[in-house]
């Protein structure tokens, strides 16, 4: 990440407008489901899924973020890191560094239900880990150094919301003193630096290099711990982004009968909008140090800011300059590469992908933020609660109900919000039978098959084919084990494990090559359909 030596200073430059940078004017506005966006993605999932000796439990957490967020929740990848995590966090010490570990926490609290809950344990242990090694002014940072570090401090603010969020407790008080560190080392003009200048109060001192990073570290830093707190969508700003603030009368308070007497609401507000306004003051055209990392901070700023104006909508100008500048420095083979300092390829690429994907837009709204009513961590829910359901310890979307035509629709779309909850609500209906609309079904369901088509299309059409118990469709899913993408194989082979009733399928060597797996893949099924005559029964 952020070097622990510098030497400039760059004053002024806070949180540029991407747009500065990119040469060619908006002809339409992008969104992470735009064509060339999502071909992006889908170029930089193929560079990060070719990577070799990639073992590391930090660029292996963000890695797997990436496909978690583009939706391919059982790509190898993923896999490949649930289970490094959890092997490394099985021992006594958390022996990491702080952003692998607060990357890991993050990753463990976006997976899949299952998972997730076989994570419980790690997850615990992270959030312990981070209220142990916090320093005692509030801030992360080096071992040895005192003061706290911004860009650490951010990426445990983030972890420890993202536990929040999926309904594991993180210490109030650790929380308190992050919010407060964070304010006391914001610079006079409303920036923030590397290492926090801590004057042990309020009142405000210049802070050093505060580079553009390291202003949308801290700006969104503050809003996460607001959003803790509950004080976000409180009409922080009105549409001309002047500071309108609420008047705090109580002390803060986050659920009935927990009171914060540490944390100065009206404070916290006043610090944000102090960072807004810096940030739209200090626009600057020249070229930025770690410009991939500052995009995955902005994002989150950003979208926060934006919810915080209840506008939260997946249309935002800063967004169609940033995605346009990414589409124009991506590299032929999917990867993206600092021209000036950056953090390695892997991982500019994973920060690349996460503005592009949106990542925390899609947080908020798969948490029903715009809604009414409290998640376990004071979350918004939809209004209405049979929206959601408890299921193995957490609340989720209940599959949506419908058509199966309308559920069509939105698995077309692999970036809806609810692309999961409408493969869902398909598993739960028949799709078995040979009535004119079952054949039509089955018929979009094989079109989805196509290759221009996504990976996750691709292996939610294999799932789904398999639940029509149609034995006509084995071919199919068959061939469909010699897809390019490893995320599909693993769900075609699923998808006949479950058709056949064979759950056991093919033995693997857990040190055999991808290629040697697909090849015995292909000989097992291939001779168990040879098996069941159909030829024969057809001929007769």
């Amino acid at each position: 990440m952020e070097p622990t030596q510098r030497t400039s200073v760059v004053r002024h430059v806070c949180l540029a407008a991407i747009g500065a940078l990119v040469a060619a004017t908006r002809v339409q506005a992008l969104t992470p489901d735009s064509p060339d966006v999502r071909a992006a993605v889908d170029r930089a999932c193929t560079y990060l899924a070719d990577i070799e000796d990639l073992n590391s439990p930090g660029p292996l957490a963000i890695t797997g973020l990436v496909f978690l967020k583009a939706g391919r929740p059982d790509h190898p990848r993923v896999q490949q890191a649930f289970v490094r995590i959890n092997e490394v966090l099985q021992f006594q010490k958390v022996g990491v560094d702080i952003y692998s570990a607060s990357l890991m926490l993050i990753f463990l609290t976006e997976l899949p239900d299952e998972r997730q809950k076989k994570s419980a344990k790690s997850i615990e242990k992270l959030i312990a880990h981070f209220c142990e090694v916090q320093k005692p002014h509030g801030g992360w940072g080096y071992t040895h150094l005192e003061t706290g570090d911004t860009s650490m401090t951010q990426h445990v603010v983030l972890g420890l919301w993202s536990a929040d969020a999926a309904g594991y407790d993180t210490p109030r008080d650790c929380w308190e003193r992050a919010a407060n560190w964070l304010m006391r080392t914001q610079d006079p003009d409303g920036a923030h630096g590397y290492q926090g200048n801590d004057p042990g109060n309020f009142t405000p001192v210049e802070q050093e290099l505060t580079t553009l990073s390291m202003c949308a570290a801290g700006a969104g830093s503050l809003f996460v711990c607001a959003d803790f707190f509950g004080l976000l969508n409180t009409g922080l700003e009105d549409d001309n982004g002047d500071s309108v603030l609420r008047k705090v009368k109580k002390p803060v308070q986050r659920r009935q009968g927990e009171e914060s007497t540490e944390v100065d609401g009206a404070m916290l507000l006043e610090r944000m909008a102090k960072a807004n306004r810096y940030i739209d003051a200090n626009i600057t055209d020249s070229p930025v140090d770690f410009v991939f990392y500052y995009l995955y901070a902005l994002e989150r700023y950003r979208t926060f800011r934006d919810f915080t104006r209840g506008r939260l909508d997946d249309e935002s100008d800063w967004y169609d300059d940033g995605a346009a500048f990414l589409l124009k420095a991506q590299e032929v083979d999917g990867h993206w590469a600092s021209t000036k300092r950056g953090c390695g390829d892997v991982c500019d690429t994973c920060f690349a992908s996460l503005f592009l994907l949106r990542s925390m837009y899609k947080k908020l709204r798969g948490l029903n933020r715009l809604g009414s009513g409290l998640l376990v961590g004071g979350r918004g829910l939809p209004a209405g609660e049979g929206d959601l359901q408890m299921r193995k310890g957490t609340v989720k979307r209940k599959p949506l109900s419908g058509p199966a035509e309308e559920l069509l629709g939105i698995v077309g779309n692999p970036y809806d919000p609810e692309f999961q909850a409408a493969i869902d609500g398909l598993e739960e209906q028949s799709l078995a039978g040979d009535d004119d609309h079952l054949n039509d079904i089955q018929k979009r369901l094989r079109d989805l098959l196509s290759h221009d088509k996504s990976p996750q299309q691709r292996a939610a059409a294999l799932k789904l084919l398999a639940r029509t118990h149609d034995l006509q469709q084995v071919p199919l899913l068959i061939e469909a084990l010699n897809d390019r993408d490893e995320s599909v194989f693993w769900a075609a082979n699923d998808a006949l494990r479950f058709i056949s009733r064979k759950f056991d399928g093919a033995t693997f060597s857990n040190d055999s090559t991808f290629e040697a797996t697909r090849k015995r893949s292909l000989t097992f099924w291939r001779r168990w359909f040879d098996s069941l005559h159909l030829n024969d029964v057809t001929d007769e």
